[in-house]
C-alpha cells in the first residue's frame, strides 16, 4: 500500500514537471524561431492578436476547477447520477459559451477591421480575421478540453491529467514548429491547436470510458453548472485579480521610478514566479485528495496531509531562496549574459515574499478542494490597497518598499488561510 502511494507521488511530482518544462521549453524555442521567420515587426502583430483570445481563455468563469472538485466530492458520496447531471451540464453550458464568442466575433468582424484597428503593416485584414477566428474555434475546443480533462482530477488522477495536458502543448510547440518552418499561413496555427485539442479529448474520452459512471455527453439541463457560478466566479475574481495586480504593480513602477526600475522588477520578479510555478508542483496534487479526505470525513487523515505538506512547501521553498540569495550574482550572469544591477534588499524581500506565499499557497488547497473561496477572493482585494499606498510613498521606498508590501499582503493571507484550515478540518 506504501509502495502504491509512494509511486503515486512520484507520477504527481513528475508529472507536473514534465508540464512546466513543456511549458518553459515551448516557450524559450518558439520566441527566437517566430522572430527568425517572420519577422520582428509580423510577430509583434501576431502577439498584439493573441491577448484578445489569451484573456477570453479565462471564459470559463472558473468552473472547470469548482466542477472537478464537486464531481470528486460527489464520486465518493457514490452520488453517479448528480455528478454525470453536474458533468454534462457544464460541458453544455461552456459550449454555448465557446459558440456565442464565434458569434460575436463574426458580427464584430463585419464592422470592424482588426488589421486597420491595431495599424497592422505586415497582418492584413484577411490574415487578422483567420487568424481570430481561428482562435475563437480554438478556444471552444479548450472549453471542452478543459472540463474533460479535468475529470482525472476529479478521479485524483492528477498525473494523467498533467501528462495530457503536457503532450497537448508539446504536439502544440512540434506543430507550430512545423508550420513556421513550411512557411505556412500563420492562421493554420490555431486550427491546428484547435484539431490537436479534438483528438486529445477522442483519446481521453476512450481511457475515461472504462469507469462505468463516466459519461461524455450534453443536456439542455444547465442548473447544476450554473449553481456552480458564485463559487466559480470568486475564484475567476482570485485569478484574474493577481494577473492584474502583477500587471498593475509593473504599470506603478514604470510610472513613478522609471522604465530601468520596471526592467529590474520584471527581471527579478519572473525569476521567484517561476519558483512559485515549480514549488507549485508539490501542493497542487493534494486538492483531489483533500476532498476525498473531507468528503469521507478523515479528520485525522487530512490533519496531519496538511502538516507535512505545509511542512515540505516551507523546506524546499527555503532552501531554494537561500540558494538564490547566494547565488545571485552566478545565477545572473549564466541567465542575463549581461551585467545586472539590482537592490540586494529589494531580492532578500521578494524571497520572503515567495516563500510566505507559496505556504498560504500549499494551506490554501484545503478550502479549494471544498470550493470555500471567500479568503481568496481577498487576495486581489488587498493587492488593490498595496497598490494604492505604494503610488504615494514607492518614490521614497523605491522597489525595496513595494517588495514589503508584498510581505504584507502574503502574510494577511497566511493567516487568513490557516485559520480557514483549521476551522475546517475541526468541523469535519
Amino acid at each position: 500500500m506504501i509502495k502504491i502511494i509512494k509511486n503515486k507521488q512520484f507520477h504527481n511530482y513528475f508529472s507536473g514537471l514534465v508540464l512546466k518544462l513543456c511549458l518553459v521549453l515551448s516557450q524559450l524555442f518558439l520566441i527566437p524561431v517566430f522572430i527568425n521567420d517572420i519577422g520582428v515587426d509580423t510577430y509583434g502583430e501576431w502577439l498584439i492578436l493573441t491577448t484578445i483570445p489569451n484573456y477570453l481563455l479565462l471564459s470559463d468563469f472558473g468552473l472547470t476547477l469548482t466542477v472537478t472538485n464537486e464531481i470528486c466530492r460527489l464520486i465518493n458520496l457514490n452520488e453517479y447520477s448528480s455528478q454525470e447531471k453536474l458533468f454534462k451540464g457544464t460541458l453544455s453550458f461552456l459550449s454555448i459559451i465557446g459558440i456565442s464568442l464565434i458569434f460575436i466575433f463574426l458580427i464584430v468582424s463585419l464592422f470592424v477591421d482588426f488589421s486597420t484597428l491595431f495599424k497592422f503593416v505586415s497582418l492584413s485584414k484577411k490574415d487578422s480575421f483567420l487568424i481570430l477566428g481561428g482562435f475563437m474555434v480554438n478556444i471552444f475546443m479548450f472549453l471542452i478540453f478543459r472540463v474533460t480533462i479535468g475529470y482525472f482530477k476529479a478521479l485524483n488522477l492528477f498525473h494523467k491529467h498533467e501528462y495530457f495536458l503536457a503532450l497537448t502543448l508539446f504536439l502544440d510547440f512540434v506543430t507550430t514548429l512545423i508550420l513556421l518552418k513550411l512557411k505556412a499561413p500563420l492562421f493554420y496555427i490555431p486550427f491546428t491547436m484547435a484539431v490537436i485539442r479534438l483528438v486529445m479529448l477522442f483519446v481521453m474520452n476512450i481511457i475515461l470510458s472504462k469507469f462505468k459512471y463516466y459519461k461524455f455527453g450534453f443536456t439542455l439541463d444547465w442548473s447544476k453548472a450554473v449553481s456552480m457560478l458564485p463559487t466559480s466566479l470568486k475564484l475567476s475574481f482570485f485569478q484574474l485579480g493577481s494577473a492584474l495586480f502583477i500587471q498593475g504593480s509593473t504599470f506603478l513602477v514604470g510610472m513613478v521610478l522609471g522604465p530601468a526600475n520596471v526592467v529590474i522588477f520584471n527581471t527579478i520578479r519572473t525569476m521567484v514566479n517561476s519558483l512559485k510555478a515549480f514549488i507549485g508542483i508539490l501542493y497542487v496534487p493534494s486538492m483531489q485528495e483533500f476532498t476525498i479526505m473531507i468528503t469521507k470525513k478523515l479528520k485525522d487523515e487530512a490533519l496531519i496531509k496538511l502538516k507535512k505538506l505545509m511542512l515540505l512547501v516551507f523546506s524546499v521553498s527555503f532552501i531554494f531562496c537561500l540558494v538564490i540569495f547566494f547565488l545571485r550574482d552566478i545565477i545572473f550572469e549564466l541567465w542575463l549574459k549581461n551585467s545586472f544591477s539590482y537592490n540586494t534588499l529589494f531580492l532578500g524581500f521578494m524571497l520572503c515574499s515567495v516563500l510566505i506565499h507559496n505556504l498560504w499557497n500549499a494551506g490554501s488547497m484545503v478550502p479549494m478542494s471544498i470550493n470555500k473561496m471567500n479568503e481568496l477572493a481577498l487576495y486581489p482585494v488587498l493587492g488593490i490597497g498595496v497598490l494604492v499606498v505604494q503610488y504615494f510613498i514607492l518614490s521614497k521606498t523605491g522597489l525595496a518598499g513595494l517588495a514589503a508590501g508584498f510581505i504584507i499582503m502574503d502574510l494577511i493571507m497566511l493567516l487568513l488561510v490557516l485559520r480557514l484550515d483549521y476551522k475546517i478540518i475541526k468541523n469535519i
